[in-house]
């Protein structure tokens, strides 16, 4: 694929964007968002970091609260979305620099990323590790154990569950273009994709501070690795074996979502995209040639702006699931490094009466 004048400078001028995994939830939008309530859709800020604070990827539990990593310190913490508590710092990962994807594996037990990457540097080979935080016991009682460590990784970035049965997850290196099938109980791990379809642009020098990013976002559904692209501007399916292993070739299923960072799909596996280089939520209709329609975002200057969208989730429960959670870098990584932001975890409402 060749990118216009306009998409590589896009490309260029943005200096980082990261992911996670989500599972795919029984629900979906209907044929026509617009025709159902006027789009933008408002944002809600439930909390927001500190400026220069960077947000990278959330997961729900089961309970409601959201978990989200930070990119610019190694914190995790736990966000009660009815805001009737504050914020919890849950662990921090020292001296690891910043985390980045999270996945589920059992109830309450998480996977993530931590390395020494920056948005201004994020090539850090050697200082991969991928830990599980247990909290069974509770988010003031965390159990955490380093799992492996990736000596030849560059950028651990989307993680999510292969197998509950055995164990397993996928881990995309974003930098080096591959996915990596981890053991979590033997710490085990191997590249089972290399393929052309996750590779940044050619020609781009990965290694400065406007690194070309390829595979981003991960998330498997019926049997197929579906991921972003965030350099060639795609959303793409590989079929794949229960060890992670192609079984078909990869299939882009749109090219119109602007440098996407982290996704999330419906039951109809229509995707919800954070398009973090353009300040965005979009909406891509994978059964419909990848049509695109952009839910929310605004100007800077609004309050319910999404600066540099990282991450999307949806909401747990009944009554959360026409209720997306998105996290921010507070524009770090949209050209808005001199904007006094911090990072937000924020909620759309993406459905109402009779949507799903």
């Amino acid at each position: 694929m060749r990118l216009s004048t306009s998409t590589i400078s896009t490309l260029l001028c943005f200096s980082f964007q990261l992911n996670t995994q989500a599972s795919p939830t029984p629900y979906s939008l209907p044929a026509n968002v617009s025709q159902h309530l006027p789009l933008p859709l408002p944002v809600q800020v439930i909390h927001q970091f500190p400026p220069g604070t960077w947000l990278e990827n959330l997961a729900v539990q089961s309970s409601g609260d959201i978990l989200v990593t930070l990119l610019t310190s190694p914190d995790i913490y736990q966000i009660d979305p009815s805001q009737q508590r504050a914020p919890l710092l849950i662990h921090s990962f020292t001296p690891y620099l910043g985390l980045l994807g999270i996945t589920e594996l059992q109830p309450n037990i998480f996977y993530l990323a931590a390395g020494n990457a920056s948005y201004t540097a994020l090539d850090s080979p050697g200082t991969w590790a991928i830990f599980e935080l247990d909290l069974t016991q509770g988010a003031t009682a965390p159990r955490v154990t380093k799992i492996a460590d990736f000596p030849n990784a560059h950028l651990l970035n989307g993680l999510t569950t292969l197998s509950v049965s055995s164990g397993t997850l996928l881990v995309a290196d974003s930098l080096a273009g591959v996915v990596y099938r981890l053991d979590t109980r033997t710490g085990q791990s191997a590249i089972v994709i290399d393929d052309p379809s996750l590779k940044g642009y050619p020609g781009i020098n990965s290694s400065t501070t406007t690194p070309n990013l390829g595979i981003n976002g991960i998330k498997i559904r019926h049997g197929s690795l579906y991921f972003t692209n965030s350099a060639l501007a795609q959303l793409v399916r590989i079929p794949i074996h229960a060890d992670g292993t192609p079984r078909g070739p990869a299939v882009v299923l749109s090219r119109d979502v602007s440098f996407p960072d982290d996704f999330v799909l419906d039951h109809e596996g229509n995707a919800f995209v954070a398009e973090i280089g353009v300040n965005n939520l979009a909406l891509v209709r994978l059964g419909n040639g990848g049509a695109k329609t952009v839910l929310a975002g605004a100007p800077l200057e609004d309050p319910g702006v999404l600066a540099g969208p990282t991450a999307v989730e949806f909401g747990r429960g009944r009554a959360e699931r026409r209720r997306l959670y998105i996290t921010t870098s507070g524009g770090l990584a949209s050209g808005l490094a001199n904007r006094t932001l911090g990072g937000t975890l924020s909620r759309v409402e993406v459905g109402g009466t009779g949507w799903f």
